[in-house]
C-alpha cells in the first residue's frame, strides 16, 4: 500500500477508536462560561431561518470565541516579547473587533427536499449588526437589475453588491487600532499613495477610483448551443464548445471608459504609432473598441475571443445607467439596454430560482444547458483522447456524480437584514452532499495519486511476465535441440550459465 493512500485510509480506519476515548479539546483561560439563557435565544433565532426535517440540519455558537482566542493570542504574544525582541506589537483582538468577524455569533445551515432537488440555507447571525468586512457584501437588499439585463435563454448570472472602500477603510482602521503608532504611520503612507496621480498618461488617482468602490458587479454569459466553435489549441485539438457572448458590468464606474477614450482618442491622429482600437462616441455610449485582425492575436487570446463570438471586445461607459461594460462586442453590450424578452420570463430560469426571493445582495444562476454543454463538452474530450483505464473511470466517476445527466439549473440568492446573512439557494446537491464530497475528496486525491504507481507495477509486471515467457521457450529449444544431438557428451549450456 502507497503511503498517500495509507495516510489517507489512517483517519478513517482509527475514526472508531476516538469515539471510545475520552474527549480532549482546547479549553481557553478566562473564557466567559456559558448562558444557557442567552444560548437558547441565539439558537432561536437561527432556528426560524432554517428549514426543519430535512437531510441535514447544522447550528454551531460561536459567541465569544473568536474574541477568546484573540485575547489568548495576545497574551501569548505578551509573554514572548521578554523573551524575543522581534515579537511585533500587535492588538489582535482590536484588529478582530475592527474586521467584524468577531460580530458573528451563530452560522446555521439546513437542506430539505423539495421538487427536482434541494432548498439549502446558510445563516451567519450578527446580532450587533454587520460591521467591519461584513459590510463589504453590501446593505439593504433590492431587485436585482441582472435579471432585466440579461437576454432570455442567458445560461449564467450573477450579481453582487460590493463596498470595496470598506476594505480600504478596514485596513486603516485594522493598522492604528492594532500596530498603534507605527499602524498610524503606515496609514499615512498609504493614504499619500492613493493620493498621488496614478502613471502617465493616467490623470486621476487611486482615491477617485476608491471612492466609487461602493458598487455592484454583473457577469452576463449567453452561450448559443446550436453555433459550435472547434477548438484549435494542440491541447484541445478536436472539441467543440458553444459559441458564447459575456459582458461584465460595474456600476458608478464608467467615466473609467471615458477617461481612456479621451487618453487614446488623439493617438488615433498617428495610426502608425496609436494603438489598434477605435473610439465609441455616441449618445448612449463612450468608450473605446479594440479592431486588431485576428492573426494579429495571440494563439490563446484569439481562441478566447472566438469562444465569445468576437474579436472585437469593448469596454464602454454606458451614459444612461452610469455603468462600466466590458462585453465580448459592442452588439452584445447594446442588447443589455434594449426592450427585449430577458431573463426574468425565462421558463428556465424560473423554475431554478422558484421560492427564492427575488430581492437582495447577490444572485447567482447557472442553467440546466450550460451543465449539459459542459458535460458534453467532457464526453467529447473523453472520446478525442481514447481514456480508458483509472483515467476513463475517474472521468466517468466526476460525471456521474457532479454533471448527471437530465441535471437541473442552479440558483442562489443572499440577503441582508439588520441581524444576519442568509443565502438560500436551489440546487441538484444538499449541503450534505457537498460535506460528504469534502470529506472523500482526500480519499478519491490518495487513490488518484496510487494509480500511476500502480499502472507502472502493471507494466512491470507484464514486462517480468514477458521475460520469463521468452526464457521458457529458449528452455523448450534447448531441450529439443539436445535431445536431437545424443551423440554430444556435455549438453549445450542453458540460458544464463
Amino acid at each position: 500500500m502507497s503511503f498517500s493512500l495509507l495516510s489517507t485510509l489512517l483517519p478513517l480506519l482509527l475514526g472508531p477508536a476516538f469515539f471510545m476515548m475520552p474527549s480532549v479539546g482546547v479549553t481557553l483561560p478566562n473564557q466567559a462560561p456559558p448562558d444557557p439563557v442567552a444560548d437558547a435565544a441565539r439558537f432561536e433565532t437561527v432556528a426560524k431561518q432554517l428549514d426543519s426535517g430535512g437531510v441535514l440540519y447544522g447550528y454551531v455558537s460561536v459567541d465569544g470565541d473568536l474574541s477568546a482566542i484573540g485575547a489568548y493570542v495576545k497574551s501569548f504574544m505578551d509573554g514572548m516579547r521578554p523573551l524575543a525582541s522581534d515579537v511585533p506589537q500587535v492588538d489582535v483582538p482590536a484588529i478582530l473587533k475592527v474586521s467584524g468577524l468577531d460580530a458573528i455569533s451563530a452560522v446555521g445551515f439546513s437542506s430539505k427536499s423539495v421538487e427536482g432537488g434541494f432548498r439549502n440555507k446558510s445563516y451567519l447571525y450578527t446580532p450587533e449588526g454587520r460591521r467591519g468586512l461584513l459590510r463589504m457584501l453590501g446593505g439593504k437588499s433590492k431587485p436585482f437589475d441582472v435579471v432585466k439585463l440579461a437576454p432570455a435563454g442567458s445560461d449564467f448570472v450573477f450579481e453582487q453588491d460590493l463596498n470595496l472602500k470598506v476594505v480600504y477603510e478596514s485596513i486603516q482602521e485594522a493598522l492604528v487600532a492594532g500596530m498603534g503608532e507605527q499602524g498610524a504611520l503606515f496609514k499615512a503612507m498609504m493614504d499619500g499613495a492613493v493620493n498621488q496621480p496614478l502613471p502617465p498618461p493616467i490623470p486621476f488617482t487611486m482615491k477617485k477610483v476608491l471612492s466609487d468602490l461602493d458598487t455592484q458587479i454583473s457577469v452576463i454569459i449567453d452561450a448559443d448551443l446550436d453555433k459550435k466553435i472547434s477548438l484549435t489549441h494542440p491541447d484541445a485539438e478536436g472539441l467543440q464548445s458553444p459559441l458564447m457572448r459575456a459582458a461584465v458590468l460595474i456600476d458608478e464606474l464608467g467615466w473609467v471608459a471615458d477617461e481612456l477614450a479621451k487618453i487614446i482618442e488623439p493617438m488615433l491622429a498617428h495610426p502608425t504609432q496609436g494603438p489598434p482600437a477605435k473610439i465609441v462616441r455616441n449618445p448612449n455610449w463612450v468608450g473605446v473598441q479594440l479592431s486588431i485582425e485576428p492573426e494579429q492575436y495571440s494563439v490563446m487570446d484569439a481562441e478566447i475571443l472566438e469562444l465569445f463570438g468576437s474579436t472585437n471586445p469593448v469596454l464602454v461607459h454606458h451614459l444612461p445607467s452610469g455603468k462600466l461594460v466590458l462585453a465580448s462586442g459592442l452588439e452584445f453590450a447594446e442588447n443589455l439596454f434594449i426592450p427585449k424578452p430577458n431573463l426574468e420570463d425565462d421558463p428556465d430560469f424560473r423554475k431554478t430560482m422558484v421560492g427564492l426571493p427575488m430581492k437582495g445582495t447577490a444572485i447567482t444562476y447557472a442553467s440546466p444547458a450550460l451543465f449539459s454543454a459542459l458535460r458534453e463538452i467532457l464526453e467529447s474530450a473523453m472520446d478525442v483522447e481514447d481514456l480508458g483505464g483509472a483515467e476513463g473511470l475517474i472521468l466517468n466517476t466526476f460525471l456521474k456524480l457532479f454533471l448527471p445527466k437530465n441535471v437541473r439549473g442552479e440558483g442562489s440568492v443572499t440577503t441582508n437584514s439588520k441581524d444576519g446573512i442568509l443565502t438560500v439557494s436551489n440546487s441538484a446537491h444538499s449541503h450534505k452532499a457537498n460535506i460528504v464530497s469534502s470529506l472523500a475528496g482526500p480519499l478519491l486525491m490518495g487513490i488518484a495519486t496510487t494509480m500511476p504507481v500502480v499502472q507502472a507495477m502493471d507494466m512491470v509486471n507484464e514486462m517480468e511476465a514477458v521475460h520469463d515467457h521468452e526464457g521458457h521457450i529458449h528452455e523448450q529449444l534447448l531441450e529439443l535441440e539436445n535431445d536431437a544431438r545424443p551423440g554430444l557428451k556435455q549438453p549445450i549450456p542453458q540460458r544464463g550459465d
